[in-house]
């Protein structure tokens, strides 16, 4: 178990290059660990007959965090699914009132997520970052969102 420790902490550069390599800048420490268990695990799969360790070492860092970041990249368009998803829960428990605001009948055509958003922007003047800070989104979906209406709209009214 030494020989795996030693191992490690002499290679914790490698790990970093490959880091650097893959222009990741965030979540360092993360990226660091699956690279020591890379290490740890290129250890027991290496064979001497078959080449130089370091090239085998760097080769199966670099893919365990190349793994790590699709697995992270994909966990990232699920949180985003999820995190539309909440702007609809939102828009029905804090859906604003139109009362004081007269809405002309292509309103109705609307989903209940694109008149809240209408009324978040139109009659209570709220920017786009408001609206995503206030119901804890963030902004480029608000954006985003902001978009596909202004373009339902000029499909309905042109």
């Amino acid at each position: 178990m030494q020989d795996a420790e030693q191992l490690i902490f002499e290679n914790e550069t490698l790990i970093k290059k490959v880091i650097y390599k893959l222009k990741i800048y965030r979540d360092l420490d993360e990226y660091m660990q699956v690279g020591r268990i890379a290490l740890w695990q290129a250890l027991q799969k290496f064979d001497d007959t078959k080449g130089d360790f370091a090239m085998f070492a760097y080769m199966t860092v670099k893919y365990a965090i190349i793994r790590a970041l699709t697995k992270e990249n994909h966990v990232s368009e699920h949180e985003l699914a999820v995190e539309e998803d909440v702007i609809i829960v939102n828009a029905q428990q804090h859906f604003l009132d139109t009362a004081s605001f007269e809405w002309p009948e292509w309103f109705e055509e609307l989903n209940k997520e694109e008149q809240f958003l209408l009324i978040a922007l139109y009659e209570k003047e709220l920017s786009l970052k408001e609206i995503a800070d206030k119901y804890m989104l963030s902004y480029e979906t608000i954006k985003k969102r902001h978009q596909r209406l202004l373009s339902k709209l000029r499909g309905l009214l042109f």
